[in-house]
């Protein structure tokens, strides 16, 4: 089960782990598939799911590989 930062700390470690795993990657395309939620699809299959939820932003990330 997802768990969701609830302290600046937590905050910042969650930033610092989303920062390295997309880092240095290109964008591909990206897709909306309702207005509150987005998707950025990069060139090593990885995907990035962005979803607007009620207090902020809901973040998935899938990794890819380079094909």
């Amino acid at each position: 089960m997802p768990t969701v930062a609830q302290t600046t700390a937590e905050l910042a470690e969650e930033s610092r782990r989303l920062n390295n795993l997309i880092r240095g990657k290109a964008v591909k395309r990206t897709k909306r598939f309702r207005p509150s939620e987005l998707l950025i699809e990069f060139e090593d299959g990885t995907r990035l799911f962005v979803n607007a939820v009620d207090g902020g932003l809901e973040l998935s990330v899938t990794e890819g590989v380079a094909q």
